[in-house]
């Protein structure tokens, strides 16, 4: 079992983080694994004490780099594996943080996960001492959110793409993307291509993957709703169609996922 807490960010980080976190927890043997669906989130994460193991498909488990910086997942094929006692510190950032904060294109860590300091550089390396030397999550957001407000004055100022991408992550998705780009004064074409280059996916894509977490979070939430019922909530033609997209973003059925993701349990504080 994980014991999860989160908090957000100072108000005037709020257009770049969206969460901190961190999780807890110790496994005997590595026999517990986690599927890695397709999902939209880009984050830099902190082992403290044991790094998570990743195994590609058909290959073996590896030890993550000690801090991770990681783009959107546009589709499954991975999985996590828990050896050991774990504690993680992980900055979530917003749909377009990463590129506003440190200028990185999307597109190249979009479905990746990097060595943190090989990507952003020296001062991540002076940012994860800094975490590693707090003894409690409150001091680790302190001291990060002391070295983001450092970075905010040369952050790529807010724009009509950044908005766009906010709109889809509040809406879960579901929003028509031909209003989303009358709304930015930007043709589709145009839309696209800064989409790609500062979330890592299409509009198209990360809508679908907003959509495709939201429905799981309410899913895991409650449990005893049924797959039809969230199909319909959740703008699906059937549930056919939900177990098509499943499979097309997890590579396997919905209750086949929920049953693997609920076979880590986490306890939130």
């Amino acid at each position: 079992m994980f014991e999860v807490r989160s908090r957000r960010p100072h108000p005037a980080l709020t257009a770049v983080v969206r969460l901190f976190s961190e999780r807890k927890g110790y496994f005997s043997a590595l026999s517990v694994v986690r599927p890695l669906h397709a999902r939209p989130h880009q984050f830099l994460e902190v082992y403290l004490k044991e790094p998570y193991h990743v195994e590609d498909e058909g290959k073996g488990f590896a030890a993550t780099p000690d801090c991770v910086l990681v783009g959107p997942c546009l589709s499954p094929g991975k999985r996590l594996g828990f050896l050991g006692e774990l504690e993680t510190f992980t900055i979530q950032f917003q749909p377009t943080g990463l590129s506003r904060l440190f200028g990185v294109p999307m597109t190249d860590i979009a479905d990746q996960a990097f060595d943190a300091e090989a990507v952003l550089g020296r001062a991540v390396g002076a940012l994860e001492a800094a975490v590693r030397r707090e003894r409690d999550f409150e001091g680790r957001i302190a001291v990060t959110e002391r070295w983001l407000h450092d970075r905010l004055s040369g952050a790529r100022p807010l724009d009509a793409v950044d908005r766009v991408a906010r709109l889809l992550a509040r809406s879960g998705g579901r929003i028509f993307i031909e209003d989303l780009a009358a709304r930015s004064d930007l043709s589709a074409r145009q839309l696209q291509r800064r989409f790609l280059a500062d979330v890592g996916a299409t509009p198209q894509r990360y809508a679908r993957l907003q959509r495709f977490s939201a429905l799981l979070e309410v899913r895991r939430r409650a449990p005893d709703r049924s797959w039809a019922d969230l199909a319909a909530e959740f703008g699906f033609a059937d549930q056919a169609h939900l177990i098509r997209e499943t499979r097309s973003l997890a590579g396997r059925t919905p209750e086949a996922l929920i049953q693997q993701l609920l076979a880590v349990p986490e306890r939130v504080r």
